[in-house]
């Protein structure tokens, strides 16, 4: 699951490429990012880690999903007013497991998701949601129905 097939800088990966490389995984990349439609989507190169997704509210990333062979990777950095609230929260109890060993950097604490299987991806996806309402775009207005 760790191979990165898109290290090439040659090639920006397509939905076809995509498609092909994510297998089963891809519905749930397609989920993704039409989840996260009001935030900025780019594809950014790195020579260590190849081509990833970046998916930005403008000023800070809300997270980066890195494809990998059937499966992808989402890497977030929540700030510490998420951390605390979220570790304070009933309902998000199935990740404090999680956010208590998640290592602290300069732009926030550190959360990754491995998505596999449709189990791995629903729980990766309420976290999205979480961290989405949370940062919510102002150009969103209050009618937007987020995480259904």
């Amino acid at each position: 699951m760790t191979e990165r097939p898109f290290l090439g800088k040659e090639h920006k990966p397509g939905t076809a490429a995509l498609e092909a490389v994510l297998g089963p995984t891809f519905v749930f990349f397609r989920d993704l990012t039409d989840l996260c439609d009001g935030f900025k989507r780019e594809w950014g190169h790195t020579k260590g880690s190849g081509w990833m997704l970046k998916v930005a509210d403008g000023k800070k990333a809300l997270c980066y999903v890195i494809p990998l062979e059937d499966s992808f990777r989402v890497s977030m950095a929540i700030r510490e007013s998420e951390h605390a609230a979220l570790l304070e929260s009933e309902d998000m109890a199935d990740y404090v497991v999680l956010l208590a060993s998640a290592r602290k950097f300069s732009e926030g604490y550190s959360v990754v998701f491995d998505v596999v299987t449709r189990s791995s991806y629903d729980h990766c996806r309420r976290f999205v949601c979480r961290i989405i309402e949370a940062r919510r775009p102002a150009n969103w207005g209050t009618t937007r129905i987020l995480c259904t």
